[in-house]
């Protein structure tokens, strides 16, 4: 993979699974880093410009679409969202983490807040997490026994 390298140091500084990074990565831009989306989500991990512009600059990083930015601030809002959601929201681990990261922490706040759970969580999200965290136990499983 040719951003293993690029994941495992950002994945590190963060307290992050590597793993989960890379697996993001392709779920959101099939690791392309000049990807923009249907909402002008930008670069390898389809970063929506108030998301940038509200975090790019505590990364002090200014590219989008330059991998490592991109994958920084991605980065910086997920160990956000990790310490965030269990002492604000009530719930933690990395499948809220990452249902977080697509649907808004604000979204999984007031699913909360109205008393719902996991269940609740729209399909698409659900599946979201689910998808990335297999992935990355796959490409981790992948990483320890080559063929």
């Amino acid at each position: 993979m040719e951003f293993e390298a690029l994941f495992a140091r950002v994945a590190a500084e963060y307290g992050l699974d590597k793993h989960m990074l890379a697996e993001q990565a392709w779920r959101e831009s099939r690791w392309d880093p000049l990807a923009i989306g249907a909402s002008s989500d930008m670069g390898l991990m389809q970063i929506l410009p108030a998301a940038w512009q509200e975090w790019a600059p505590k990364v002090q990083v200014y590219d989008p679409f330059d991998p490592e930015s991109n994958l920084r601030v991605a980065a910086a809002y997920l160990a956000f969202l990790r310490g965030y959601l269990p002492a604000q929201v009530g719930v933690a681990g990395d499948y809220w983490m990452l249902v977080a990261y697509k649907w808004g922490a604000g979204n999984v706040r007031d699913l909360i807040t109205r008393g719902q759970g996991w269940e609740q969580t729209p399909q698409t999200h659900r599946e979201y997490a689910i998808s990335i965290l297999t992935g990355a136990e796959a490409r981790a499983l992948a990483a320890a026994e080559p063929l």
